[in-house]
């Protein structure tokens, strides 16, 4: 009769211990699929099986916790906009404001000629600012001897906008404001 309890007893603890491997094995097996492909394995446990092979066979199912499958991936971040104009455009709607085409004019009015307007690209990279991308442009004063600088712009690569760096206050500002504030047509050297 003892022969046979501990006999019992061995099944029962053989078939715990077999019923938590099971529960591992399918742990990994689900983890390791893809979504469509999990199979669910449920293993009974009896009764009589020890508390301890019990407990064991918790701690490996909450291990087991559900993984995102590896064909799903995060979403990408936003992407930077796309170009809508070059860095050729972007000079052209440069010098089109009337302030550069008033500044040109009147350059080659006061120098007969040997000076002329035009734009210097100060830096070939594009600033990021506001998760936004600008072409670099400083409006230049050219002559023989020398380029002065009359004003430093930024033009968006991704829409219209320019900005015009306003190296009093070390500040990026709106062309609006820098029309409003600072009167730019009014210029007519580089001392204003």
């Amino acid at each position: 009769m003892e022969l046979s309890k501990q006999s019992s007893r061995k099944l029962i603890i053989a078939g715990a211990a077999t019923a938590v491997v099971a529960l591992g094995l399918a742990a990994y097996y689900v983890g390791s699929t893809p979504a469509e492909s999990h199979v669910a394995v449920k293993v009974p446990v009896t009764a009589s099986a020890s508390a301890s092979s019990a407990a064991a066979a918790k701690k490996a199912a909450s291990a087991s916790a559900p993984q995102r499958p590896a064909d799903i991936k995060d979403p990408a971040p936003p992407a930077e906009p796309k170009a809508v104009r070059t860095k050729e455009q972007g000079a052209a709607a440069l010098m089109a404001l009337p302030e550069l085409q008033a500044w040109s004019a009147l350059i080659e009015k006061n120098t007969g000629g040997k000076a002329h307007g035009g734009l210097l690209e100060y830096d070939p990279v594009p600033r990021k600012l506001n998760g936004k991308s600008y072409w670099q442009f400083s409006y230049v004063e050219n002559s023989a001897e020398s380029a002065l600088r009359w004003e430093s712009f930024l033009v968006s690569s991704s829409d219209d906008e320019i900005l015009v760096e306003d190296a009093t206050n070390d500040e990026v500002i709106s062309l609006a404001r820098w029309r409003r504030e600072k009167h730019p047509a009014k210029r007519s050297s580089v001392e204003n």
